[in-house]
């Protein structure tokens, strides 16, 4: 191959990295999946610790998990080719040096302060680190990381956070591109780590057209997966064949891939987004709550789940956090007072603003999220019985859609609902499983159910009327009167109405009550399900500060 015809990656990496062949299993050389394995020394038999009898867990995965790999480059919009995998994105950043950086001759750039591994990774490879800082307001300075390269000479990575931790920032993506095209010769690593919390958008679709360009994305944060390691490498394909040979061949554990496949099911990605939306919200909620702290001096604006606080009296601040047992991540070495606060839970971010002397108005969030697996579907639901929106229903067929954002909307309450199901056999295993996860999820919902007004009746519909009764007793009970014409609305069996009100009230734990009548079966269908949200949004409300039971307790 001559000079001309080599991809910048191969110009620039080291010429003993371009010589490797890399490590090669069975599956490498051809194997199936399903072949009788004597290939890898593998025990036959599970181990016997506690949870590792997991099926397969005795064998190697298939090295870059092919399933898990084409459902991130689907996620990402790439091509599979274009990911490399590994132990979220440390590995890749490893792999970036270790394949580029000669010992004591090339370097990297970075702009601090940033995460502290880019520098850590180059140090152990023996690699120089150009530092070029952030501006004093902490933001990223594209022209001196230019200048600063382009002065060296040897600089073959240009690490940038975006957006930047430890601080949170954005970067504008007219300077992340000024980088790019001003150092041609230079790979930029961005490392998109909280890239799903800001309103920048990602890179990912920009490698296909550059090729100094490597993005990395992980699991770890927005999708809640920090504790199973998985990131990627996005790159043009002869980069990610480059940076494979740095990384294990079997980088990201059995059990993990599972459960990230899991994570990202379509069914799934609905709730997903309506956490990160969630986080976002919670942000703004803190940051803005924090400025009446007393111990705080400024909190710098933030793209990603964390806000960094500068703080005055750091040690007192210091010592009750730790009396109430709060970790937050202490850098001020960045700045006086400085400190990285991660978003939590409402639950827990409550905890951190007494800590900070910032007084709230104490109302428990009525908030659950409940998936929900069978051979059948593959359903996820979150819902807010104290926020009216956003709804949003997926579950292959439409008028059902139509009838559970009824049964939302009219209720009051958020609602996110998405279903992969058997349609192909027919709707019943959707609409049944449906209504038990959304039971169960509002049962969630309504934790201890104190000051609950417990029950809920509701209205008629042109010339159909629903009376639905319902009591939030912890006693499952349905009882339906009404028969219906029509066997179908659309792809929707009219039989499945009753049968959707006896799953909600079984999971949900209330007595239900439905008498229908009426000419038109769309109207009086649709009748019950307005019911059903018109009656829950009484029973759900909140107007004592006990429980509306003479025992004491609703179950």
């Amino acid at each position: 191959m001559s000079v001309r015809e080599r991809s910048l990656a191969e110009r620039l990496a080291r010429p003993e990295v371009v010589a490797m062949s890399g490590y090669a299993t069975a599956f490498d050389e051809g194997a199936r999946g399903d072949v009788v394995k004597l290939d890898a020394n593998e025990n036959p038999y599970p181990g016997l610790g506690a949870r590792s009898g997991a099926a397969g867990v005795n064998r190697y995965p298939e090295p870059q998990a092919p399933q898990l790999r084409s459902r991130m480059a689907a996620l990402y919009g790439v091509s599979a080719d274009m990911i490399a995998l590994g132990r979220g994105a440390d590995d890749a950043i490893d792999a970036c040096v270790r394949v580029f950086c000669a010992p004591g001759e090339d370097a990297i750039a970075i702009s601090p302060p940033t995460f502290d591994y880019y520098e850590t990774a180059a140090m152990l490879q023996g690699a120089r680190v150009i530092k070029t800082a952030l501006t004093s307001a902490f933001s990223f300075d594209a022209e001196a990381l230019i200048k600063a390269v382009r002065a060296d000479g040897a600089v073959k990575l240009a690490f940038i956070c975006s957006p930047l931790s430890p601080t949170g920032g954005a970067i504008a993506r007219e300077d992340l591109i000024s980088v790019l095209d001003a150092l041609p010769e230079t790979l930029v690593v961005l490392d998109e780590a909280y890239i799903e919390f800001s309103e920048e958008g990602s890179f990912s679709r920009e490698v296909e057209a550059r090729e100094n360009l490597i993005v990395l994305r992980t699991l770890s944060k927005a999708y809640g997966l920090a504790g199973a390691r998985i990131g990627a490498a996005i790159a043009q394909p002869r980069t990610i064949e480059l940076l494979r040979k740095a990384i294990a061949p079997y980088p990201v554990a059995g059990p993990c891939i599972e459960i990230a496949l899991d994570a990202l099911s379509p069914a799934r990605i609905p709730v997903t987004k309506r956490r990160i939306a969630e986080i976002i919200a919670e942000r703004a909620r803190v940051s803005e709550a924090l400025k009446a702290s007393p111990f705080v001096v400024k909190i710098n604006p933030s793209a990603t789940n964390f806000i960094f606080v500068e703080a005055r009296d750091a040690e007192a601040l210091r010592t009750r956090l730790n009396e109430r047992a709060i970790a937050v991540r202490w850098r001020e070495n960045v700045a006086p007072g400085g400190m990285r606060i991660t978003i939590g839970s409402p639950d827990e971010n409550a905890l951190l603003l007494d800590a900070f002397e910032v007084e709230e108005a104490g109302v428990a969030k009525r908030r659950a999220e409940h998936a929900r697996r069978t051979n059948e579907t593959d359903i996820a639901a979150a819902v807010d019985l104290d926020a009216a929106g956003p709804v949003d229903v997926s579950t292959g067929l439409g008028f059902f859609d139509h009838m559970l954002e009824q049964v939302a909307a009219h209720g009051g309450f958020a609602l996110t609902l998405s279903c992969e199901g058997d349609l192909h056999v027919d709707a019943h295993h959707v609409i049944e499983d449906c209504a038990i996860v959304l039971g169960k999820t509002l049962r969630e919902a309504l934790g201890e159910k104190i000051g609950l007004r417990r029950y809920g009746v509701s209205i008629p519909m042109d010339e159909a009327a629903a009376e639905v009764l319902i009591d939030l007793s912890g006693r499952p009970v349905s009882v339906f009167e009404g028969a219906f014409t029509a066997s179908h609305i659309g792809a929707y069996p009219t039989e499945m109405t009753a049968h959707v009100v006896r799953s909600l009230a079984d999971h949900l734990g209330a007595a239900i009550h439905v008498k229908v009548r009426g000419d038109n079966d769309h109207h009086k269908t649709e009748a019950v399900y307005k019911g059903l949200g018109r009656a829950l949004r009484e029973a759900v409300r909140l107007e004592a500060s006990g429980s509306a039971s003479t025992k004491g307790v609703l179950e």
